[in-house]
């Protein structure tokens, strides 16, 4: 049996849904997060029909999250 492989539009989605009830510390750090994953799509490093594990594989490629991103650095 083949187990269809979560792709990265249902993972984004999948995120804002557990925003809800959540500590706004929570939500904040989700939003975040969330939006670093949109970066991504938005600038053709991932797409969203990718495989979560594949494109996890692609945001290490370019040194993480933050840079798949385009972000100079985690901090704020």
């Amino acid at each position: 049996m083949t187990v269809r492989m979560k792709d990265v539009r249902t993972y984004i989605d999948e995120l804002e849904r557990t925003k809800e009830d959540r500590p706004e510390q929570v939500k904040e750090g989700l939003e975040i997060y969330i939006n670093l994953w949109k970066r991504a799509v938005e600038r053709g490093v991932v797409e969203e029909t990718d495989g979560v594990d594949a494109a996890l594989t692609k945001i290490e490629k370019e040194g993480g999250l933050y840079a798949a991103a385009g972000e100079s650095s985690g901090a704020s």
